[in-house]
């Protein structure tokens, strides 16, 4: 492709009257423009402006909206992503925990010592291990938490083992941890307690700090692709869907179908069912699509017989839903 002429950036910064004149002049309706304001007045133009780019006429560039695009519409689509994150953030906590749980314990036992991540010897790149233990030092010297002061008012060794040392890692820094070990191994019954072969568990872990980052950052999680993608799992221990990929939506420069996040709240949901078999990520997110009817989940990804698949069906009920069902058929098996 022939490379775009750029252009010195001279647009002047405009009031919040002006914003909202700017974006009723393109044709969207604003029916309370002291609501429509105020909005603006907290939540920047830019930012709303990732939320009415599927409500521009084509071509997107003129910036005029469809008939029918409505100030509402587009803020209604704000907060449900608003929520969306606040959800999905709160389930891969769960996830990273878990991992965070079953790395401490399967390697400390297999090195027969809590001080494991100290020597180069437990990792393959000599280069990452270094850049991984000047990150986890410069933890340990920083914080304030009191597990951490109490361990240096009684111990002579410096660095705390992994047990009280990784609960200072974030989800990258301990992703890079299993990315270098030395024996892929190692790995496998952290990778088997999420229901998951070890050749693909960091191609999955990779796609959630992708996600969990987008939700920790107030990023835009509706309708993005994830171009962090995870491996496709060829024998689910759980129940699981036929397919994840988006028929409708290719990338221009490649072959490959685009995932989009509706494969992200499938590996979400599969790891939980392993992590909290109690959990309601997936019903959750049913309720939350209920609640936001104005939201095309095709957007996400999500296929025509979605909610049919064995995975949402498995997990996608509320109690109350699953109850009902147990006594419809408890009612038909009194009947016969």
């Amino acid at each position: 492709m022939p490379e775009t002429k750029k252009e010195i950036y001279t647009k002047s910064p405009k009031t919040f009257t002006e914003q909202v004149d700017l974006l009723e002049s393109r044709g969207l309706n604003i029916e309370n423009k002291h609501k429509a304001e105020k909005i603006l007045t907290y939540i920047s133009y830019n930012r709303l402006s990732n939320y009415w780019y599927p409500l521009l006429k084509e071509p997107k560039e003129e910036e005029q909206f469809k008939e029918g695009s409505t100030f509402e519409t587009i803020f209604k689509l704000y907060q449900f992503d608003s929520d969306l994150r606040t959800l999905t953030f709160q389930a891969i906590e769960q996830i990273e925990i878990a991992i965070r749980t079953q790395t401490i314990y399967h390697l400390s036992h297999d090195y027969k010592t809590g001080f494991w991540y100290e020597s180069s010897d437990s990792f393959k790149d000599y280069p990452n291990y270094v850049q991984f233990l000047t990150k986890i030092t410069k933890n340990v010297q920083e914080t304030k938490q009191e597990y951490i002061l109490k361990y240096h008012r009684n111990y002579v060794q410096y660095m705390p083992p992994s047990w009280k040392a990784f609960e200072l890692l974030t989800f990258t820094n301990l992703l890079s941890v299993l990315k270098n070990v030395k024996n892929y191994k190692q790995i496998i019954p952290i990778a088997q307690s999420i229901g998951l072969h070890h050749s693909i568990l960091i191609s999955w872990l990779e796609c959630l700090v992708y996600i969990r980052n987008i939700c920790a950052h107030h990023g835009r999680l509706w309708n993005i692709i994830l171009t962090i993608s995870p491996e496709w799992i060829k024998s689910p221990k759980r129940p699981w869907v036929d397919r994840w990929e988006n028929n409708i939506s290719t990338r221009a420069d490649s072959k490959d179908k685009v995932l989009k996040i509706y494969a992200g709240f499938c590996i979400i949901v599969y790891c939980l069912g392993f992590v909290n078999p109690y959990n309601k990520y997936a019903s959750s997110l049913i309720e939350l699509f209920n609640k936001y009817p104005q939201v095309d989940l095709n957007h996400m990804g999500f296929p025509e017989n979605w909610k049919e698949q064995p995975l949402w069906t498995k997990y996608g009920q509320s109690k109350s839903q699953k109850k009902l069902e147990a006594a419809a058929k408890k009612a038909m098996k009194d009947s016969q």
